[in-house]
């Protein structure tokens, strides 16, 4: 892929260490360098400077939502054009909305990620927020089975990238099940500090030696209740442009996830899902790539290894929230 211009060979070498290879150790920073030929130094500063501008949204990890008791659901809504900006502004200020994009469906043009403590909840939440822009037509498609999430980037390929351990067991524990409370969790969903012992300094942040914390985060990886631990990265800034869902029917869903979630390396999220009134598509897969091109082309490997009777692939025609992970 052509790199683009204000960004260095020696950037893209690090954002792809960053994404692939982040250390969790005490001085993670200083062995990413080593890798690469340059100092700690060189690599925080080069850090910050790609977070300047805006290609590194951070670095840190994602919590996964079921170890803190939470339930998942994408919502796909028909919502008018002309009450789309109000949907748009009332998005931003709800937390819980982490993923929030206009895609090409003929019915349904707002496809959007929700999250709540129970289904019941999440349902009355998801009509109180439709309802104030008039919309009623539209499917709650919530997560029986979350197989893969892998939000990483190619940035030399220019297409998403998972890597071969990132499949996601079917139970993930809670934080009373493991013995730690919330409060750390959100502690570790937090930005990691940029500095040469960032683990020392969250660790000092909640009381606990920097060994403990490292132990602790090691730990939590293997049980995935921590997922991508290292740079979150802003695919339109290293010129991923394009994203798009492709959705499945099948005989066999789940099996049509699973083989997706283990064959197909470019998909970022899988998904098997229950619909909360009649819906054929219940199995979903996330692809990001350079152009629509080789979106296709992963799509057109779901298609095959999962034996489809039909299928849809929705580009994204608008993003109205950035994405944000709780």
């Amino acid at each position: 892929m052509e790199l683009q211009s204000d960004i260095q060979e020696t950037d893209y070498k690090l954002i792809m260490e960053l994404q692939y290879n982040f250390p969790i150790s005490e001085r993670p920073y200083l062995e990413i360098g080593r890798r690469l030929g340059i100092t700690e130094d060189e690599v925080i500063f080069r850090i910050k400077n790609l977070i300047d501008k805006e290609v590194i949204k951070r670095i840190g990890m994602y919590v996964n939502f079921r170890s803190k008791g939470m339930v998942g659901a994408l919502v796909a809504s028909n919502i008018k054009t002309s009450n789309l900006d109000s949907f748009r502004r009332m998005a931003l200020g709800i937390r819980e909305i982490t993923h929030n994009f206009v895609r090409d469906h003929p019915r349904f043009n707002v496809w959007f990620v929700i999250k709540d403590y129970t289904r019941e909840d999440l349902s009355e939440r998801v009509n109180e927020i439709l309802k104030k822009v008039e919309c009623n037509d539209y499917v709650i498609l919530f997560s029986k089975k979350n197989l893969k999430l892998s939000v990483k980037y190619n940035v030399i390929e220019g297409v998403s990238m998972s890597r071969d351990d990132e499949l996601t067991p079917e139970h993930i524990p809670t934080a009373e099940e493991i013995g730690i409370n919330n409060e750390l969790l959100k502690q570790l969903s937090y930005p990691l500090p940029l500095s040469s012992r960032p683990f020392k300094d969250l660790a000092d942040k909640i009381s606990i030696s920097e060994e403990n914390l490292i132990d602790l985060v090691l730990r939590l990886r293997k049980l995935h209740v921590i997922k991508d631990y290292g740079a979150t990265i802003n695919g339109e800034k290293v010129g991923i442009k394009e994203n798009a869902m492709v959705l499945i029917n099948s005989d066999d869903l789940e099996k049509g996830c699973i083989n997706i979630a283990t064959n197909v390396k470019e998909a970022t999220h899988v998904v098997l899902r229950e619909a909360d009134k009649e819906w054929d598509y219940l199995c979903y897969a996330m692809i990001h790539g350079k152009d629509k091109r080789v979106i296709s082309q992963a799509a057109r490997k779901i298609v095959s290894i999962t034996s489809a009777k039909s299928y849809m692939t929705l580009y994204s025609m608008d993003n109205l929230k950035p994405g944000v992970v709780i």
